[in-house]
């Protein structure tokens, strides 16, 4: 059987494979030049833009802040007259009528007709009265110009009394009134600091950006090599190029081998001595064979 069918091991055989990611030779020029290129931009440092980045206040914006900020300084004559005038009010120094020059006006006006009746109407006729009778200059004549001086003064009196008190009203009024408006009026001295305060956060907002200006060209000054490094180096390395060679053995199995034999054997002696030769199948035309 051994010399039938030959030598049953050989010894294994190997094979090489060998896998290249190096680019295509018309790609390396390029290549080439592409890295060439990094490291001139590498060497090259980048520099910042000489020129301010900020944009200053204008003519008029600066003068015009300049005008809130006097103004602002100087404050209102309008807002200091109408907090004099509520706190007057307020202080009551209208109430008195010996003090408001319009109300001692106005209450002459009234009284002239009662004044000029009794000078010119009401004493004349008591006179000629206690004249006719013959007793002018008697105590009775003195008693009835008496009691028409205190008619008189009492008429004064009333009318006085009724003005007095509509002003009195009317300028209790106005003490409520001003009194609800003094708070309005506190707040006006605000008014001036808060406009000057626009004007300073104008000018630091102003002051913010240029400040952030040097530190931006400060952070730049600080960054900018690292910043080119970190360009350079992936454009470099972006591209990896090797070679790999990896070896595999072939084995030779002589079983197998041994089997495709036998199968291509028997097919071979099935035809020669299967069943159009009597036998049943390949196995019984070998036995036939080597009976």
């Amino acid at each position: 059987m051994g010399s039938v069918f030959g030598s049953r091991s050989e010894a294994p055989r190997t094979t090489t494979s060998v896998v290249s990611t190096d680019p295509p030779a018309f790609q390396k020029p390029f290549i080439e030049f592409g890295l060439e290129q990094a490291r001139s931009f590498y060497d090259d440092p980048r520099s910042y833009y000489t020129g301010s980045t900020v944009v200053p206040f204008s003519g008029q914006t600066t003068e015009a802040l300049t005008g809130i900020e006097n103004r602002a300084r100087a404050g209102s004559p309008l807002v200091t007259g109408a907090q004099s005038q509520v706190a007057k009010t307020m202080a009551g120094d209208y109430l008195n009528p010996a003090t408001n020059p319009y109300l001692t006006s106005a209450m002459d006006a009234a009284t002239r007709p009662m004044r000029e009746a009794f000078t010119e109407d009401v004493l004349p006729r008591i006179d000629t009265a206690f004249s006719q009778a013959g007793r002018y200059g008697s105590g009775l004549q003195a008693r009835q110009q008496q009691r028409a001086a205190e008619d008189y003064l009492q008429s004064l009196g009333d009318v006085g009394s009724r003005m007095a008190y509509s002003n009195y009203a009317d300028e209790r009024a106005r003490q409520e009134a001003a009194t609800s408006a003094a708070p309005a009026m506190a707040e006006l001295d605000y008014l001036g600091l808060e406009r000057l305060g626009q004007v300073g956060a104008a000018q630091e907002e102003l002051a913010a950006r240029q400040l952030q200006e040097d530190i931006d060209r400060f952070n730049f000054a600080q960054e900018e090599g690292r910043q080119r490094l970190a360009e350079y180096l992936p454009q470099v390395t972006g591209g990896q190029y090797s070679t790999q060679t990896t070896a595999q053995p072939l084995y030779s199995d002589d079983t197998a081998r041994y089997l495709g034999y036998g199968a291509t054997g028997a097919n071979i002696l099935g035809g020669l001595f299967g069943a159009d030769r009597g036998g049943t199948s390949a196995f019984e035309g070998l036995k036939g064979f080597f009976g």
